[in-house]
């Protein structure tokens, strides 16, 4: 670890250089990393600090070094009710854009290499060990933009991450590309641009359709959900050409893993977050009542049925994982971020198969076992 002398250096020495960061005073920039809101990390050879709480305008998971600044990517409204929802925040024209079931990654051009970013602003070792087998053009991209990032969805079952997926990759993983942001700005490509460059370089995308207006094509986005509701899609996110706020909205199908995958892991995630599932279950029912009977059929085994079976086993709630890549140096930087992140896992097997290291391991929840275990051993609280 490097002292605070010396990282106060390299900020210097960034902000000099890097004329994004002049937007404010050099004496910001050194509070915000005196008060813990500003980070200091390497990657290999690559020096960056990244924002681990909103500081100014910029938000969380926002990271620079001495050439270039990416601001995180902005948190996305989520509308409850289509029909009011719309009329709300959007202008016409606008897209409907599936919203992939995965994890959230940037991929930026650093000197000669090409990195991903978590949401956070951490480098994701295996985003960015996998990124040139399903973005194989992406390096012509940035010969022609090297001032924009490219934000991608990553998903499939073999992610060291989420446990849910789109229907649509059935092994694996799948880079999905639904944003390209300007360098320093955060300014995204309109939709009508962005198209065209995903089909020039061949680059895999979330469906997209529209334009629309919400005035006349209610009925079309509603069937456009139900379809996604009824093949397992998580839901849409709404993006304006030009005028308007993005929001997102997710299916039926949607709430309903989420409560089926998580309920069971209560004490490492808020309880909050199954009422809001809850929530946005019953006003998804208020526009597609279709599909009342078989959420009133479901929710019960969804919310119960899986706990109830892992409660009766006594053991440690722990999830399963499999993941492949191509440079094991990049799987133990890996291992090193869920330390960092203080994530338990345990390696269960880890071959070479076919060009690339194999390897399956389990997370362990502690503190989901003991949210469960104290209640099964008769402990009370005051709620």
């Amino acid at each position: 670890m490097k002292e605070d002398k010396e990282v106060l250096e390299i900020l210097s020495f960034f902000w000099d250089r890097n004329p994004f960061l002049k937007v404010l005073p050099i004496e910001d920039w050194e509070k915000a990393y005196a008060s813990g809101k500003l980070i200091f990390f390497t990657w290999k050879e690559h020096q960056f600090f990244r924002l681990n709480k909103e500081f100014k305008n910029y938000p969380v998971g926002t990271f620079f070094n001495d050439t270039l600044l990416v601001k995180g990517y902005p948190s996305i409204p989520r509308i409850y009710v289509l029909q009011t929802g719309l009329k709300r925040y959007l202008q016409y024209p606008f897209y409907a854009e599936e919203k992939i079931e995965g994890y959230n990654v940037r991929l930026v051009k650093v000197g000669h290499d090409i990195l991903a970013f978590t949401r956070r602003g951490y480098v994701c070792p295996f985003a960015t060990d996998r990124w040139e087998e399903f973005l194989p053009r992406a390096p012509e991209f940035w010969r022609e933009f090297p001032d924009y990032i490219i934000c991608c969805e990553v998903a499939g079952p073999e992610n060291p991450f989420v446990s849910e997926w789109p229907p649509q990759v059935k092994e694996d993983i799948q880079y999905f590309v639904f944003d390209f942001a300007k360098i320093g700005t955060g300014e995204f490509l309109p939709t009508s641009q962005k198209r065209i460059l995903l089909q020039k370089y061949q680059l895999t995308h979330p469906e997209i359709h529209g334009p629309f207006d919400p005035e006349v094509d209610y009925q079309k986005i509603k069937f456009l959900l139900k379809r996604y509701h009824e093949e397992g899609r998580e839901g849409v996110v709404f993006k304006p050409e030009k005028e308007g706020s993005r929001v997102k909205y997710v299916t039926p199908y949607s709430n309903l893993n989420d409560l089926k995958v998580v309920f069971p892991y209560l004490g490492e995630v808020e309880p909050n977050y199954i009422s809001l599932r809850l929530i946005r279950l019953a006003l998804n029912l208020l526009e597609f009542e279709e599909y009342k009977d078989e959420v009133y059929k479901v929710l019960g085994n969804y919310l119960f049925e899986e706990t109830l079976r892992l409660l009766k086993k006594k053991e440690i709630l722990e999830e399963f994982f499999q993941v492949r890549f191509k440079r094991e140096e990049n799987f133990n930087a890996l291992l090193a971020h869920f330390k960092l992140a203080r994530v338990n896992v345990e390696i269960l097997e880890k071959d070479w198969k076919e060009g690339y290291l194999v390897v399956r391991f389990k997370k362990i929840y502690p503190r989901a076992t003991q949210f469960w275990g104290h209640k099964l051993e008769g402990w009370g609280e005051i709620d």
